[in-house]
């Protein structure tokens, strides 16, 4: 008997489908990038972020390293640049309601480069799908660039559920393979993927 070969686009799949419907045809980080001259080159960040908890919202923002600007669903705010990825995506979120990190250390999956997770990894994936059927309390898509250039994330995410928060991030390595962290989340935590500070292990 064969079985079907997990992949990661079934994990992304389940994690992004509640706010599937609010992103389709949301803006991109890049989209953003477009409509600021001189940005390329500040060293700056820019994204959207969508979300879905009570009601669907959206964010667009963006710092350039001297000024920061966050807008959307009438929420505006703007000033001069915090000099903190953290402290600015903090300001960007501004809107994501306050929710501790889920227990535990998290975890991470490896992939191939068509996306096929590698089978002695089921019992990590079975943990991560009892955690996927928690009563789901919220979810954000990001879409984050950093300095103009397309960082190497497939998927940036948090998922609210009774436990706490969860970041969810999907990124290529050497030679295509992917690995996929389920990791405790935060602000924080999120600031350190963005600035590239990606934890080896869980």
């Amino acid at each position: 008997m064969t079985t079907t070969p997990r992949t990661v686009h079934t994990v992304t799949t389940k994690i992004l489908k509640p706010v599937r419907a609010a992103a389709a045809g949301s803006s991109t980080a890049m989209d953003l990038i477009e409509s600021l001259p001189g940005f390329a080159g500040s060293g700056g960040v820019c994204g959207v972020a969508v979300a879905v908890y009570d009601e669907p919202w959206t964010s667009a923002f963006f710092d350039d390293r001297k000024r920061f600007g966050v807008a959307g669903d009438g929420l505006s705010l703007s000033g001069p640049s915090p000099d903190s990825v953290a402290e600015f995506l903090a300001l960007a979120l501004t809107r994501l309601p306050p929710h501790p990190p889920a227990p535990g250390e998290g975890m991470y999956l490896d992939a191939d480069e068509r996306g096929v997770l590698e089978p002695e990894q089921d019992c990590l994936l079975f943990d991560l799908m009892d955690d996927l059927r928690r009563k789901r309390l919220g979810t954000v898509q990001l879409d984050i660039t950093r300095d103009g250039a397309r960082w190497p994330w497939e998927m940036l995410a948090f998922v609210d559920d009774d436990r706490g928060r969860h970041l969810a991030a999907l990124g290529r390595r050497r030679g295509g393979h992917r690995r996929f962290w389920w990791l405790p989340g935060s602000v924080e935590k999120l600031a350190e993927f963005v600035e590239g500070r990606v934890p080896e292990h869980a």
